[in-house]
């Protein structure tokens, strides 16, 4: 499973106050496998980000995603 990042949407930032909304935070998975593809009491799909300080549960719909910056370029060599 690639390493993913997710970064916060800026109409969600007054609801996440230690988080930045223009910063890429690592995806820590939920249990081992699972990044973004459990859910809460609610139904709403969760993640759990890494910070640098402790772990955060957040809302997946609240965030964007993309697989990690080093492993896209890692992708982009062989293929070239």
């Amino acid at each position: 499973m690639p390493d993913m990042q997710a970064r916060l949407k800026p109409e969600y930032s007054l609801r996440y106050p230690r988080l930045s909304a223009g910063v890429w935070y690592d995806v820590s998975p939920i249990f081992p496998g699972v990044t973004v593809r459990r859910v809460d009491i609610f139904g709403r799909r969760i993640t759990r980000l890494k910070t640098a300080r402790d772990y955060e549960t957040v809302q997946a719909t609240h965030f964007e995603f993309r697989v990690e910056a080093t492993q896209q370029q890692d992708g982009q060599l062989a293929t070239a």
